[in-house]
């Protein structure tokens, strides 16, 4: 090191940089300093940015990428999935309700008590209601199953939340969600936990989405004023009890636009999930002849609450997963250029489960954002007991999740997970969207292989193309000099794992805004 040199806090050195600015990677060094990255280069020249004081990572053959931003979380949905008694390992109702009596035990008589984790093949059957309704008469009891689309509630909670056990989607919880986010001392400890979570996943900054107001916010504010918020939080409002709020949104796009902290407009819904054919489709289900939709949608409320958002400068993500409401969803963006004037909106599409390809043609020409669930595919076991080829004629099943297409229209395609449907992976993102395939390994060769993603367009979707989303892509999202050091390490080369390996791939470190805020390297750091 030269005597006028900087000292870099810490250098990581790698034989697989991916930078997100090239398709490939390659061998070099990373240096650090503070929350900056302060120099890239061959892994000769390192040396000249080491000082008494650096910590220096040789990492060999294991992945060094920017990052991951995942651009589609519900923090509430992961703290409803974790509050109160794990009953995961119960086995009879019976079992469950004496967890449930024993914990309540623990509570103020005028909480809420909580529970999540239950299996109802484990159980044998639906659990009765009667059963809380006899033992807690007097105060709301929600215990949320294994996979979301059941809750066993007693009355108490019925009357009090608005929503019934098998209509229990997060927006139809909004009310208790709420309600779960006023306890500001254990809603604090739980996002700490969350972004510890994240963190494992090399995960640095996500885009979390709050009901009517963002709730979380005061809880944010603390952590980002004690120096204490680990990762990057972009937030935008769904409108479910209420109608958009466009004052609202003008207050929050003012006051919040840090680095750490900052509003990003909002999420609309427009129509259901084509797997229960409440998706909004231009051709009846093959399964259900002469239905397009189970589910009504109000095209001209959608539309009028867009155009007010974006006139008023306001970005706004439609969710819409039949090709209808795909078709409905770009339209009504491109009515936004037509009314109110073309701009750097960044308005987005999410899901985009079902896509014509002369509508994704529109999304790139109108320079539409895309936000994809990359790891959909691993909902279905295997290829044979997926939906896909019931729900549309077997000659059109291509057409799901067509990224090929999306590529090829120039659509920026940023990636997410809807967590807690997902927990963020890269890995597994790689396995479903690049090597098209479910589960099981199924089907050899994959599924409609060519219409994957590249791995390092896969990579770019986590890293740059969600950084350009919430306009930060001259801060962060990439390895450059003069960015935010924000750094994901993986225990292996993603770009030459054998797909059934995939899945086994780790985090070993994740440094976000310069801080180490996951370390399982188990390398000796030389200084």
């Amino acid at each position: 090191m030269k005597s006028s040199q900087i000292a870099a806090d810490i250098v990581l050195v790698s034989h697989v940089i991916f930078s997100s600015k090239v398709e490939e990677p390659f061998a070099g060094f990373i240096a650090i300093k503070d929350n900056k990255i302060i120099a890239v280069g061959n892994q000769d020249e390192q040396h000249q940015w080491v000082g008494s004081e650096t910590n220096v990572y040789e990492l060999g053959d294991q992945l060094v990428m920017p990052g991951i931003h995942d651009n589609h979380v519900f923090f509430t949905g992961y703290m409803s999935m974790n509050r109160g008694i794990d009953l995961s390992k119960t086995s009879t109702v019976k079992e469950a309700l004496a967890l449930l009596v024993d914990h309540s035990r623990s509570l103020d008589a005028s909480q809420n008590v909580y529970a999540f984790g239950w299996d109802q093949e484990g159980w044998g059957s639906l659990p009765d209601q009667h059963l809380l309704d006899e033992v807690f008469p007097d105060r709301p009891v929600i215990a949320i199953n294994r996979t979301k689309s059941y809750c066993w509630m007693n009355q108490e909670a019925i009357d009090k939340y608005q929503f019934s056990p098998d209509h229990c989607s997060a927006e139809a919880r909004a009310l208790l969600l709420n309600d779960m986010l006023k306890d500001r001392q254990k809603v604090k400890e739980e996002f700490l936990g969350f972004c510890h979570l994240l963190a494992s996943r090399g995960v640095t900054s996500i885009k979390d989405i709050g009901f009517d107001e963002y709730e979380l916010l005061p809880v944010l504010k603390e952590l980002h004023e004690e120096g204490r918020l680990p990762l990057r939080v972009h937030f935008v409002l769904e409108p479910v009890l209420q109608p958009l709020n466009v004052d609202v949104g003008q207050a929050y796009h003012h006051q919040y636009q840090d680095d750490h902290l900052r509003f990003q407009g909002y999420k609309i819904m427009v129509d259901g999930v084509v797997a229960d054919h409440t998706g909004d489709m231009l051709e009846p289900y093959a399964d259900i002849p002469g239905v397009r939709n189970l589910r009504v949608v109000n095209y001209e409320n959608i539309e009028n609450s867009v155009l007010e958002a974006d006139r008023h400068g306001l970005k706004c993500c439609l969710t819409a997963e039949g090709d209808a409401a795909i078709r409905q969803a770009v339209s009504i963006l491109e009515k936004c250029r037509q009314v109110n004037g073309p701009r750097d909106a960044r308005h987005s599409i999410s899901d985009l489960e079902f896509p014509h390809p002369e509508d994704l043609k529109r999304m790139g020409e109108l320079e539409i954002f895309a936000e994809v669930y990359a790891q959909i595919l691993l909902l279905n076991p295997s290829y044979q007991e997926a939906y896909m080829g019931e729900v549309v004629d077997k000659k059109d099943e291509h057409r799901f999740y067509d990224y090929k297409t999306m590529l090829d229209a120039r659509i920026t395609v940023t990636a997410g997970t809807d967590l807690p449907l997902f927990l963020t992976s890269v890995p597994d993102s790689i396995y479903a969207a690049c090597k098209r395939l479910f589960p099981d390994g199924s089907p050899s060769g994959g599924w409609y292989p060519e219409r994957g993603m590249p791995i390092s367009e896969m990579l770019k979707a986590w890293t740059i193309n969600g950084a350009r989303h919430q306009f930060m892509e001259d801060k962060t999202g990439s390895i450059e000099v003069g960015k935010y050091a924000d750094i994901a390490v993986f225990d292996r080369n993603l770009f030459e794992t054998p797909a059934e390996e995939l899945r086994d791939v780790k985090v070993v470190l994740t440094i976000a805004d310069g801080r180490i805020v996951y370390d399982t390297t188990r390398i000796k750091v030389s200084q």
